[in-house]
């Protein structure tokens, strides 16, 4: 269901002039600034967060408006570059899709700051807050591993040796910027925090310069499905593969998590 609303949105948006998509883009920006406004006073008067978390929310949603808006309004241009579009699909492609975490990951680190700040201080906030950013960085700068024919395409050969083409859910970059956002904000949040905080005060810890250094080669492992596709002995574009991937990633996890709480 919502692969097909991604598609009539996306599909809307190649036909439209700019007038349309001026009346469009002015109604989902009140949509997005209507939900941070919401989503703040929930915050505010049921679980009691400080104004200047209120605040922050606000901004990271106004942040994520206004770039969204910015996205769709050169949708153009971006289609050129990066494949905005996929023809085959009549919608978004997973290219585009990736182009969308930008904004979100940043208004994500706005959310993220007070609360990281509030818990453990500068050094914290910095740390989570970098961490929330380069899942979506990283996706970014190798977009074309999420590119539609590179991924949905899955060529495989029957008994007799012919040739089939299947369309699989490929690698889609939701998941992978889901999942990799958690993993980074626990993972790399931690041991960058400590990075950060061993650099200012002079008694950096080498542990956890490894720990952080290990923490981003995980996570970029997690976010590079073609390089895990070429080692693992499974399909990640079909979804059994996919489901195995994930648990993987799980358990390195826990397996870094543990070792960050023994040390």
């Amino acid at each position: 269901m919502l692969e097909e609303l991604i598609k009539n949105i996306s599909k809307d948006w190649s036909t439209l002039d700019k007038n349309e998509l001026k009346s469009y883009m002015i109604s989902g920006s009140i949509f997005l600034e209507l939900i941070g406004l919401v989503i703040s006073l929930v915050l505010f008067l049921i679980v009691d967060l400080p104004t200047s978390f209120v605040i922050n929310i606000i901004i990271g949603f106004t942040i994520l408006t206004l770039l969204s808006a910015i996205i769709v309004y050169n949708r153009d241009y971006l289609d050129g570059k990066y494949g905005l579009f996929y023809e085959e699909y009549k919608g978004l492609s997973y290219q585009g899709v990736v182009l969308f975490f930008i904004p979100a990951s940043i208004a994500f680190a706005f959310i993220i700051y007070p609360i990281a700040s509030h818990q453990g201080g500068i050094y914290s906030a910095i740390g989570f807050c970098l961490a929330a950013l380069y899942p979506a960085f990283f996706m970014f700068l190798r977009i074309n591993v999420y590119k539609n024919e590179n991924s949905r395409k899955l060529v495989t050969e029957d008994k007799n040796g012919n040739i089939i083409i299947e369309y699989v859910i490929g690698y889609h970059p939701a998941i992978y910027y889901i999942f990799g956002s958690l993993i980074s904000c626990h993972l790399i949040g931690f041991s960058l925090m400590k990075v950060i905080s061993g650099i200012a005060e002079s008694n950096l810890d080498i542990c956890y310069l490894i720990y952080f250094i290990s923490s981003l080669l995980i996570v970029s492992f997690i976010l590079s499905p073609d390089i895990a596709n070429k080692i693992l002995p499974f399909e990640l574009k079909e979804k059994n593969g996919l489901t195995k991937f994930l648990i993987i990633g799980i358990i390195l996890m826990a397996i870094m998590g543990s070792l960050f709480v023994n040390w």
